[in-house]
């Protein structure tokens, strides 16, 4: 027998074997890369071409073609950079991984676009926020591969949390390499927009084959993903597990009173804690718990009628045993899977169908008598719960027969928080939160997960409440992953949006500052045009660039009150003087500014033609000398009324006459109060319906952004227009789950028990 002893690999060597391990694997993964963009970049060129040149699109003019013919001749050149560029993002990624740059998180390695947003000039924003559209567009088709891709990366680099921007792999870094690149060559925005869809089309439109290469090459080499499970924090008090956090705390005191008669009171009895009924065996009830649950199925079967309750069959004969009823629920079962759930036939009516003999069937006894009645109550309350989307509603409902086994197995169903079939329906319903028909239709992953998790349990459910449990981990896993992609989509689409309403609040405060510097002074009107329309996009790039470059927001400030000083007549020789000696510093402050935000050179040469002729004019003139007409005239720029209150009062006085503006009415109270997590429903232009949550209120301009079920922005709304569509009824809101399923729906069957208000005896 060998000893184990020789087994061991000293430490030293296997952290070096690991090291080296993981970059010929990535090299490896590089090798994949380089071969598929040696195919797709040059093509992807050739298609540039061939949509310029198109003679059908009157959208490009006979100009373009010098760029086509520019392109020609660098586009080996430029296939050659590009793919040497994308291939040295995964040569810095094997840098970063040998050695680990000290005091600096991994996934910063590669900067975040988004982050710089608010710093860029002008025009880049636009330009930026166009990538950042066909980025999310390819990261949607790719999302299963790229996330694999994450995880794999992460577990190799041996770090926590790799950003979907700093994927060496991903459309963001692949498209703002690219980007970056083309932007050096001098293309006009046109060009540049047709390069970026080219490269979408070609080179990332079929990017998730290679993903499935690369993962797969990763999974050959051992590398499995690392996934967190995520660690409760719940404290055990009584049969009860109750989390310890904030959500939890008011969940449960809104509740409190139903759990104390429903959940963990007189129901509870004096059992224990242990898992019951595991068996083919239904499971004795305990009395009080029993009494509640006739009371339920007293209630339901006096508001159902007599025609809901009867599956029109004759009962007589001995009362069928509880175990044979089980066996015939499985037999339902297990035809749904094969041929879908009819979610609209009653479950006596299921079962009558299954049970019956020219006829007849046998009658139940009392407890499951009850008990179908109480889960035909339960499913009736998740199919009015107005909080799910049509889809869930219909899904759920297909698990009417299994969760009426567990009743039937499990006593504790109805009695305990934390039974795995209660937390399984909760899981579910809190993920279906914003499916819709348009996702039931495209087959989101999330989905399309729980599609197959409802399908499991059909197949896989006989009689081990178990698998529930089971399944219940592995959906939760499954949405953590998915929840870091959406957070990591949604907070994308977030940062886009306030760096839009940041750029129109920027562009108004340079107006202001420009209005505030002109007020009361006789300038030319050609000066005025040109602060307002060419200066102050100068001026709003240094403010984008305020915290980084202080001094160049106060520079471009003192070039307005330079230049409006110099064109108003001196008071004396040493004034004119003075104006003479800064004119030359004054004009090469303004055309470095112009050069800053690349202003068109064609298009600020006659401001300058006409500046040179009026200081001409007032340094020339003598003392007392009649004007000499020019072809400016004067104006006294008088901006009083707007500038008495500052820029921010001016902004908060709007916002008040803005909310002011609104009815008051109810639509407008609830626009008001809805908070952040609320869904809303509405009806697409194509009549499906959708939902799309709140994530973000603009506290300065009303605004409202609101994404889909994956993180991407649904739609962009004032609060004044949503309160209208409310007011409509093209749009509804639905608000957000703060109960879990199984709870709503218990207070709702809790609430049907109570006769004209009166407050039921669950005793």
């Amino acid at each position: 027998m060998k000893s184990a002893r020789s087994k061991v690999v000293p430490i030293h060597k296997a952290v070096n074997n690991m090291v080296m391990d993981k970059k010929k694997l990535l090299h490896s993964s590089l090798t994949l890369l380089d071969a598929y963009l040696r195919k797709r970049v040059p093509a992807h060129f050739v298609k540039a071409e061939e949509v310029i040149c198109d003679v059908e699109n009157s959208y490009y003019s006979s100009e373009a073609l010098s760029e086509v013919e520019a392109l020609k001749d660098m586009k080996q050149r430029l296939s050659t950079t590009i793919i040497e560029a994308l291939s040295r993002n995964i040569l810095d990624f094997l840098e970063e991984i040998g050695c680990q740059k000290k005091g600096i998180p991994f996934s910063l390695a590669f900067a975040d676009e988004l982050e710089e947003l608010s710093l860029l000039p002008v025009g880049e924003v636009e330009n930026k926020l166009l990538l950042e559209a066909h980025i999310s567009t390819c990261e949607k088709k790719v999302s299963k591969q790229l996330h694999a891709l994450i995880i794999r990366l992460e577990s190799i680099a041996e770090i926590d949390f790799l950003k979907e921007s700093s994927n060496p792999f991903g459309p963001s870094v692949l498209l703002n390499t690219y980007a970056d690149l083309m932007q050096l060559e001098l293309f006009s925005k046109k060009m540049l927009d047709v390069l970026y869809q080219c490269f979408c089309d070609v080179v990332l439109s079929d990017l998730g084959d290679l993903l499935d290469e690369i993962n797969q090459l990763f999974i050959n080499a051992g590398v499995i993903p690392k996934i967190p499970i995520k660690k409760s924090s719940e404290v055990l008090s009584g049969n009860t597990f109750i989390p310890q956090t904030p959500e939890y705390q008011y969940q449960a005191a809104q509740h409190q009173q139903f759990s104390n008669d429903v959940n963990t009171g007189p129901m509870m009895g004096a059992q224990g804690s242990g898992m019951q009924g595991s068996g083919m065996q239904g499971a004795a009830i305990e009395p009080a718990l029993y009494g509640s649950l006739q009371g339920m199925a007293k209630a339901y079967r006096a508001s159902s009628g007599e025609q809901m309750m009867s599956d029109g069959l004759l009962v007589s004969g001995e009362q069928l045993a509880t175990g044979e009823l089980l066996s015939t629920l499985t037999s339902i079962q297990k035809t749904d899977v094969a041929a879908g759930a009819d979610v609209g036939l009653s479950i006596r009516s299921k079962i009558g169908e299954k049970l019956q003999v020219d006829g007849q069937r046998q009658p139940y006894t009392e407890q499951d008598d009850t008990l179908i009645d109480v889960v035909a109550m339960f499913f009736d309350v998740i199919l009015q719960d107005r909080q799910l989307p049509d889809v869930v509603r219909a899904m759920i409902a297909q698990l009417q027969i299994p969760v009426l086994k567990v009743a039937m197995m499990d006593k504790e169903f109805f009695a305990k928080k934390s039974h795995p079939a209660r937390k399984f329906l909760n899981v579910l319903s809190q993920a279906g939160l914003g499916a819709c028909n348009e996702s039931h239709q495209v087959k989101s992953a999330v989905f399309e997960k729980m599609e197959e998790m409802v399908a499991r349990v059909l197949m896989e459910f006989d009689d081990d409440v178990e698998v529930f449990s089971e399944l219940f981990e592995e959906f939760d896993i499954f949405m953590e992953q998915q929840q870091r992609q959406i957070e990591l989509i949604e907070e994308r689409s977030r940062k886009v949006t306030k760096s839009t309403e940041q750029l129109e609040l920027t562009k108004r405060q340079a107006a202001y500052e420009i209005a505030l510097r002109l007020n009361g002074k006789p300038v030319p009107e050609f000066v005025q045009s040109f602060l307002d329309n060419a200066w102050k996009d100068v001026l709003v790039l240094a403010l984008l660039r305020r915290e980084r470059e202080p001094a160049e927001t106060d520079e471009c400030l003192n070039v307005i009150e330079r230049l409006i000083v110099s064109v108003i007549e001196p008071a004396d020789d040493k004034a004119r003087a003075e104006m003479l000696e800064g004119l030359a510093r004054l004009l090469k402050d303004i055309r470095l500014g112009l050069e800053d935000i690349s202003y068109d050179f064609y298009e600020s040469a006659p401001f300058f033609k006409e500046l040179e002729s009026w200081h001409r004019h007032i340094l020339m003139k003598e003392k007392g000398e009649a004007d000499i007409p020019l072809e400016a005239t004067v104006e006294v720029v008088d901006f009083d009324e707007e500038l008495s209150l500052s820029l921010e009062e001016g902004l908060l006085n709007e916002l008040e006459s803005d909310i002011a503006q609104m009815p008051d009415d109810k639509f407008s109270k609830k626009v008001h109060k809805m908070e952040v997590g609320d869904w809303v429903e509405y009806k697409s232009t194509e009549g499906a319906t959708l939902r799309a949550k709140l994530s973000w209120k603009s506290a300065v301009t009303m605004q409202c952004l609101f994404v889909n079920e994956r993180g991407v922005k649904a739609m962009d709304i004032s609060m004044a227009d949503f309160a209208d569509e409310l007011r409509q009824k093209r749009m509804v809101l639905v608000g957000q789950e703060k109960a879990p399923l199984v709870e709503r729906v218990l207070e709702g069957m809790k609430k049907r028990m109570i006769p004209n208000g009166e407050e039921p005896s669950l005793a």
